[in-house]
């Protein structure tokens, strides 16, 4: 079984959510308070009937309890049984696959479906039951899920604490898979009986004055005494049960595992048990090394060695760059919040360029868990917006971390407008810094405007070094200059310097030196050409160790096109 679709109303951060997950991997990312886990939640509350729910005001949207909590989750893929008439076949749906939509009777073309309900009105009562149109309009009480139907719907969930998988109590992954095998009631009673013999073995004397007190008592009170008081072992009073057997490693249970080696092992239990074929993870990463993150979702997500044996289907979240980059743009989905109403978006399905927006998931994994994001047209304005935030820092403003920004590498003046069209269409704040020396694709441009970019490109046709060496102090030119040098060497640096002057008949550099009398625009603009074509400061660290040095000059020069553009992109990372 599987979920096709899933309807959340008024439940905790959720006023409304229509989501059709993917059929294996589906990792939630987002923001805090994104209601990422209050997915995972509903999911579990809806496909878990229980005879107690611990419900209060606060599970209900913006504490409103007169709209009652709805969440519908509609499975496909169902086992023969449960499609029987006599069972639930008079209430199946259609799912369209291509239009993601369900039709309320099954028909040809259409997956069998059913719904299942849960309602927690101001009671605090919950109530699960099939749903469909056609029973919602008898307005009558609506069938009930039976109980042995309900374990087969049930999901898996491993929270940070793992622990109580590892024994055989009621919910363990352990008892799941028991069940296909021998019971084990028998041994359990064997071994009350053993108990009892060994501590009736044991030194009775321990006991002697309790006992022998307690029956002169009785006596005296005319409680009535059959034979004679003594101490004998109440099994149920020291609960030999399921509960009490536990996996161990030799005589070390393994509940006394790490976090990590924890729920790695009980994760494996889980995929390799069978049904319920619904699993949930919260914070997959939680107690795990980067290299164990990789392994564990390896194997989730490999076939099943069992020709027959279904996959399950997963949801998870994570807050961790190593997960992003370990899955496929295909198991990642963008969780948004606007007052309420949720958006769930696939990273692949929303992306032009399905090959781009793999790369930057694996090239710039902690973008996706930001709230702006800063695409630079190439590595030298990734490295600039990154060393600007260095600086700004040690002047007293927030960091981009601060403000969930971060700057990445839009891979050229082709390549970053798709990839702010499709950071935009998955949610995320978006600004654009572009070159102007060469115009990008106009139509991918006007998209990215369109759909919300914030576009910021220097003017007069100009590379970002152009713009920089345009409107620097000359003092800060000739540092420029030097951390040229320090990247390459004096002699290639001047070399390319004296051709390039020498080229428009200007005295060299070698010749005349840079001082302040060869401070001039036509001078300005060769240096600047001269950074971009030789590539100066094309790498993040270079761009990095550059914005150390402009930053102090910007205040001298805040009447020009690079401080306007800089004090722009400041005030979009503060919101202002």
């Amino acid at each position: 079984m599987r979920i096709v679709y899933l309807e959340v109303e008024n439940f905790r951060g959720i006023k409304r959510l229509k989501w059709a997950p993917s059929p294996g991997m589906n990792c939630l990312i987002g923001p805090g308070d994104s209601t990422k886990t209050t997915v995972l939640d509903a999911i579990e509350l809806c496909l878990n009937p229980r005879s107690y729910i611990f419900a209060d005001d606060c599970d209900f949207f913006d504490l409103d309890i007169k709209a009652p909590i709805r969440i519908t989750v509609t499975l496909s893929d169902l086992p023969p049984q449960l499609k029987a008439e006599d069972r639930y076949g008079l209430h199946l749906r259609g799912w369209d696959v291509s239009a993601k939509k369900i039709i309320d009777e099954p028909g040809p073309g259409l997956e069998e479906v059913l719904s299942i309900n849960v309602v927690i009105d101001q009671t605090l009562e919950a109530r699960w039951s099939i749903y469909n149109d056609r029973i919602d309009a008898l307005d009558s009480d609506p069938p009930t899920i039976r109980f042995k139907d309900a374990k087969q719907l049930a999901t898996n969930r491993l929270g940070p604490y793992a622990e109580r998988h590892l024994g055989w109590g009621r919910t363990s992954v352990l008892t799941r898979i028991g069940e296909a095998g021998d019971g084990f009631s028998l041994q359990l009673a064997e071994a009350a009986r053993a108990a009892r013999s060994s501590f009736k073995a044991g030194d009775r004397n321990v006991f002697k004055s309790a006992v022998d007190r307690a029956e002169e008592l009785s006596k005296l009170f005319a409680v009535p005494v059959r034979g004679k008081f003594t101490a004998e072992l109440d099994v149920q009073g020291v609960s030999i049960t399921s509960g009490g057997i536990s996996l161990h490693d030799g005589d070390l249970p393994l509940r006394r595992l790490g976090t990590g080696s924890a729920r790695l092992l009980v994760s494996a239990l889980q995929h390799d048990a069978g049904p319920p074929h619904v699993a949930i993870i919260d914070e997959i990463e939680h107690g795990l090394e980067p290299h164990r993150i990789a392994r564990l979702l390896r194997y989730l997500k490999a076939p099943k060695a069992a020709a027959d044996a279904a996959q399950p289907q997963i949801f998870a979240t994570t807050h961790s760059p190593v997960v992003i980059r370990e899955l496929t743009a295909a198991d990642i989905f963008s969780v948004r919040s606007d007052v309420g109403i949720i958006t769930v978006k696939s990273i692949s399905a929303l992306a032009r360029d399905s090959d781009t927006a793999q790369r930057h998931l694996r090239g710039n994994p902690e973008a996706f868990l930001a709230r702006k994001i800063l695409v630079g047209e190439g590595r030298t304005e990734q490295g600039l917006a990154r060393g600007l935030d260095e600086w700004w820092q040690t002047s007293g403003n927030d960091s981009f971390a601060l403000q969930a920004t971060v700057a990445i590498d839009g891979g050229g003046k082709d390549k970053a407008p798709l990839i702010a069209e499709h950071l935009r269409d998955l949610g995320y704040e978006v600004w654009l810094l572009l070159d102007s020396d060469e115009e990008p694709n106009q139509a991918d441009l006007e998209r990215a405007k369109g759909k919300g970019a914030v576009v910021h490109q220097w003017p007069d046709k100009c590379s970002t070094e152009e713009r920089l060496f345009l409107d620097l102090p000359w003092a800060c030119i000739r540092s420029m200059i030097a951390l040229a040098i320090e990247f390459s060497s004096v002699e290639s640096v001047r070399a390319v310097i004296d051709n390039a002057l020498s080229t428009v008949g200007l005295p060299t550099a070698t010749a005349a030196k840079l001082g302040n009398d060869r401070d001039t625009v036509q001078v300005r603009r060769i240096l600047g050409k001269v950074a971009n074509d030789k590539k100066w400061f094309k790498t993040i660290e270079r761009g990095e160790r550059l914005a150390a040095l402009i930053g102090p000059h910007l205040c001298a020069v805040s009447d020009k096109p690079l401080s306007i553009g800089v004090a722009a992109m400041r005030k979009w990372v503060d919101g202002k």
